[in-house]
C-alpha cells in the first residue's frame, strides 16, 4: 500500500512541476523534483528537471540530463522530444555537428512512425542548426518557407521565432535593414500570441541588429526594454544576455563606466550558467573598455581570453572580433609585423565564413 501511495504522490509532483514549468516557475518545478522517484517515473522526473534547467539558461547541464535519456528511453515520442531538446541545446553550445547527429536519430524515429506533427518541429531544427553552422542563404530560404506555413496556420508564437531567426541570419549575413524589419515583425506577432519570451528576444535581435547600424540611442531602448522584461522572469540567460547588449550600446555612447557595471552583471550569471562562448563576448566587451581607457596589457589579456572561449564553441564571429582588436594592440605596443599577420588572418577568416564582422564599427 504505502508503494502505491508513494507513487501516486509522485505522479503528483510531477504534473505540479509540468504546470511549474509551463508558467516559467522553473525553481519551483526543480523542488517538486528534487526528491527521488519510483522507477516508472525517473524518465518523466528527469526530463521535467532538464526542461526547466534549459528554460533558465543551464545548457550543459540540461544536454547531459537529455544524453542519459536517450540511452534508457523506449517510448518514440518521448526519444524524439529528447532528440530535439538536446539538438538545441548542442546548437546553442555551438556544437553543431553533434546536434546534427542528435537530430538524426530524432528525425529517423519520428520517420518511422509518421508523426507529423514532431516531423514538422524536426524540419525547423534542421534549419536552425544550418543556420548555427553559418549557412545563412540556405536556411533562410527554409525560414520563409516555414514562416508562411506558420502563419497560414495562424499559429502566430511560432511564425514570431521563425522570425526571429531570420533576422540574426538576415543581421550576419550583412542585409541589416531585412533584419530589423523581421525583427520587427517578430515582435508584432509575439506580442499578438502574448508570448512574453519570444518578445524579449525579439527586442533582443532589434538591439542587436540596430546597434550595427549605429542607431545607439533605438539600441539602447530595446535592450532597456527586454532587460526590463528579464529580470521579472526566471530566465537566466535572457538577464545575462540584457545586460551583455546593454552594455555593448553604453560603451559605443561612450558611458564606460555604465557599461563596465553591466559587463559584470552578465559576468556573473554567464559564469553561473557554464556558458564559455557567450562569457568570452563579456570579455570582450570589457577588452574594449581597457582599450579605450589605453590600459593595452589589461586589454590583451582579456582579448586572449575571449579568444580561447569563442574557440572552445567554434565562435567565428567572435575570434574575429578578438583578432582584429588585438591586431590593433599589437601595433601599438609596436609589433607591427605580427599585428600584419593576425589582421590578415582575422580578414580571411570572416571571408570564408561569409559574415561582415570586419566591417562593424558600432559593433
Amino acid at each position: 500500500m504505502k508503494k502505491r501511495t508513494d507513487a501516486v504522490g509522485a505522479a503528483l509532483r510531477l504534473e505540479r512541476a509540468k504546470e511549474s514549468i509551463d508558467s516559467h516557475a522553473y525553481g519551483r518545478a526543480l523542488d517538486l523534483l528534487k526528491n527521488p522517484m519510483p522507477a516508472g517515473l525517473t524518465g518523466e522526473r528527469d526530463f521535467l528537471v532538464a526542461e526547466a534547467l534549459r528554460a533558465q539558461g543551464f545548457l550543459a547541464r540540461a544536454a547531459l540530463l537529455y544524453k542519459n535519456l536517450l540511452k534508457r528511453v523506449s517510448d518514440p515520442s518521448a526519444k524524439i522530444e529528447a532528440c530535439l531538446a538536446l539538438a538545441a541545446c548542442l546548437r546553442s553550445l555551438g556544437q553543431t555537428q553533434q546536434a546534427r547527429r542528435v537530430w538524426q536519430i530524432g528525425h529517423k524515429t519520428a520517420v518511422r512512425f509518421a508523426n507529423r506533427g514532431l516531423l514538422e518541429r524536426l524540419d525547423l531544427e534542421k534549419i536552425l542548426i544550418l543556420r548555427a553552422s553559418g549557412d545563412f542563404h540556405l536556411s533562410l530560404k527554409l525560414l520563409k518557407k516555414s514562416e508562411s506555413r506558420l502563419r497560414r496556420a495562424h499559429d502566430w508564437a511560432g511564425a514570431a521565432y521563425v522570425l526571429w531567426a531570420m533576422g540574426g541570419a538576415l543581421r550576419f549575413s550583412g542585409n541589416l535593414a531585412g533584419s530589423r524589419k523581421a525583427f520587427l515583425e517578430s515582435l508584432r506577432l509575439a506580442r499578438r500570441a502574448q508570448d512574453k519570451t519570444g518578445a524579449v528576444y525579439a527586442l533582443f535581435g532589434l538591439g542587436g541588429t540596430t546597434r550595427i547600424q549605429g542607431r545607439l540611442a533605438e539600441a539602447q531602448r530595446h535592450y532597456a526594454a527586454a532587460l526590463q522584461a528579464a529580470k521579472g522572469t526566471e530566465d537566466l540567460f535572457g538577464q545575462a544576455y540584457a545586460h551583455c547588449g546593454l552594455a555593448n550600446v553604453l560603451r559605443q555612447r561612450g558611458k564606460s563606466a555604465e557599461a563596465e557595471r553591466h559587463y559584470l552583471q552578465a559576468h556573473g550569471l554567464y559564469r553561473l550558467l557554464g556558458d564559455p562562448v557567450d562569457l568570452a563576448y563579456v570579455d570582450w566587451g570589457l577588452g574594449q573598455i581597457y582599450m579605450r581607457r589605453r590600459d593595452l596589457k589589461a586589454a590583451e589579456k582579456k582579448l586572449r581570453l575571449a579568444r580561447e572561449g569563442f574557440r572552445q564553441g567554434t565562435e567565428t564571429r567572435g575570434i574575429v572580433l578578438c583578432e582584429m582588436s588585438l591586431s590593433s594592440i599589437l601595433h601599438a605596443r609596436g609589433r607591427t609585423s605580427e599585428a600584419e599577420k593576425l589582421f590578415n588572418t582575422a580578414w580571411r577568416r570572416a571571408r570564408q565564413a561569409g559574415i561582415h564582422t570586419h566591417l562593424e564599427i558600432f559593433t
